[in-house]
């Protein structure tokens, strides 16, 4: 924590992000979740997302780890690109979950890319073993 006078800065998260292309943009978004949303679908970020959890809980899933839950002052951040984000829903049923995430958007492709049905079939092998889709 760097305090300066009565100004107190706390480091969160530090990550080295992928390299940004030339002609991205930002985005600042507030995401709110009513309690017990499921969130969205599978899908991926043209870009790396850094995100902060305001109020509540989130259960995060992206590509190749662990599926975990996000509290209240806790940072994240996902790549983007080609990595699948699975789950970001508000596990509880009383209460809003809400985060603060700055998007770094890659020129001429949107944001948020949902994926097909059969694609999530196809890349189940690429998820944590905890998060996998058994079918029998």
């Amino acid at each position: 924590m760097l305090a300066k006078g009565n100004v107190k800065v706390t480091d969160l998260l530090h990550a080295t992000p992928p390299t940004i292309p030339e002609g991205s943009h930002a985005m600042t978004q507030l995401v709110e979740l009513p309690p017990a949303d499921p969130g969205l679908a599978p899908h991926r970020h043209s870009g790396p997302v850094f995100g902060y959890v305001t109020e509540g809980k989130i259960f995060f899933e992206l590509e190749g780890e662990e599926p975990r839950e996000i509290v209240a002052g806790e940072a994240f951040w996902e790549p983007g690109g080609d990595v699948v984000h699975y789950q970001v829903a508000n596990p509880d049923p009383d209460s809003w979950a809400r985060f603060v995430a700055v998007c770094i958007c890659a020129p001429g492709v949107e944001m948020i890319t949902m994926l097909e049905p059969e694609e999530i079939v196809a890349r189940d092998h690429l998820r944590h073993p905890s998060a996998r889709q058994h079918q029998g």
